[in-house]
């Protein structure tokens, strides 16, 4: 592993310092902001913003999910809209909401990347960070709802249920977390 100069440890340091005090934060109030996502999905559907999140991008979420569980997971499945159907031993199916797009991870990299990409970088580097962490961010909430499909197939609602709560959030911060690692140790360049 290469050593970090020493221009860019205070930008790491700093990023890691957002990153741990939000992971704290979020695990601390997850309860509180599981009882309050009803409110908040309710204020988000007085905007057209999700209207764009169910018609375009869930449909294209569910083809994508379709995707990895049909190739990677050897489990036949259908999409129908925003709606996905496995067969095999056992039918299931799932529908995938706009809040399960995965905006909020999104929002909370986009967050991450205005304080981590301060700094004296130069505008390649820069860039190289911010669309590999979006794309990075994508690819994670792709794999939180494939677990949590895989979970609800294997195991039941329930555990689906905690899953999908409390793994998620975990999965997003352990992500955020080495993504900033990474970004700083070997993508972002000093001018």
């Amino acid at each position: 592993m290469t050593e970090l100069p020493d221009k860019l440890k205070p930008g790491l340091i700093r990023t890691h310092e957002i990153v741990l005090a939000v992971a704290a934060s979020i695990l601390m109030i997850l309860p509180l902001m599981i009882t309050i996502s009803n409110a908040v999905n309710s204020f988000m559907l007085q905007f057209q913003v999700y209207m764009f999140l169910q018609n375009v991008a869930a449909p294209i979420e569910a083809k994508m999910l379709a995707v990895v569980l049909q190739h990677v997971f050897g489990i036949p499945t259908a999409v129908s809209g925003s709606t996905l159907v496995m067969t095999g031993q056992t039918s299931f199916k799932v529908y995938i909401s706009w809040i399960c797009v995965g905006w909020q991870g999104a929002a909370l990299f986009v967050v991450t990347a205005l304080v981590g990409l301060r700094g004296p970088y130069t505008l390649k580097s820069k860039l190289l960070v911010l669309f590999g962490g979006l794309e990075g961010t994508y690819l994670i909430n792709l794999l939180r709802e494939t677990t949590v499909i895989l979970v609800n197939m294997y195991i039941g609602d329930l555990a689906a249920t905690v899953y999908h709560n409390y793994g998620g959030v975990l999965l997003l911060m352990t992500w955020l977390i080495l993504f900033w690692y990474a970004a700083y140790t070997s993508v972002l360049k000093a001018k």
